[in-house]
């Protein structure tokens, strides 16, 4: 998918060229049959047609993606809910958010994230989760300074219909 992102006309004036963002990615997912574990994962790629002007703070690629592995641990009808299951999960992401070199130095762009969160979910239905999750995260700067870690507890609803 992608696309013009800029005002590039204003009544007639021309302010600059069109300038696009295009993102090409990989979906996959899949439930392993005799354990019910469920799979689901993407790897995504961003190109985007940055201004030469801007700084090389602004990244013209970008890549990321993660892998979701879910494994049900009890299926039965539970607080009145008849296909309801609760379940254990781990979820591996990276993104970087700035692909390529420094023009000056040749040396790497780092700015990126790579995250560890496992998990537990009770999910109602196949359509409704509630998740609770600890995430572990390593954020390299710019610069590529030693990553800053951080940790965090998550609760999520998700539904869909």
């Amino acid at each position: 998918m992608g696309g013009v992102y800029n005002k590039f006309e204003d009544d007639g004036l021309t302010l600059d060229k069109k300038r696009r963002a295009d993102i090409f990615a990989i979906d996959f997912n899949t439930t392993i049959p005799k354990a019910n574990t469920v799979i689901t994962a993407e790897w995504a790629w961003t190109f985007i047609d940055v201004p030469d002007t801007y700084t090389q703070q602004y990244g013209n690629k970008q890549q990321g993606g993660f892998i979701d592995i879910v494994q049900p641990i009890i299926k039965k009808k539970m607080f009145g809910f008849e296909k309801a299951s609760f379940n254990v999960a781990l979820r591996v992401e990276y993104v970087d958010w700035n692909i390529g070199t420094f023009n000056e130095t040749g040396q790497n762009i780092s700015d990126d994230v790579f995250s560890i969160v496992p998990a537990i979910s009770f999910r109602t239905s196949q359509q409704t989760v509630l998740r609770l999750n600890y995430r572990y995260q390593w954020q390299t700067d710019i610069l590529g300074n030693p990553a800053s870690k951080t940790a965090a507890i998550q609760f999520g609803i998700s539904s869909y219909f």
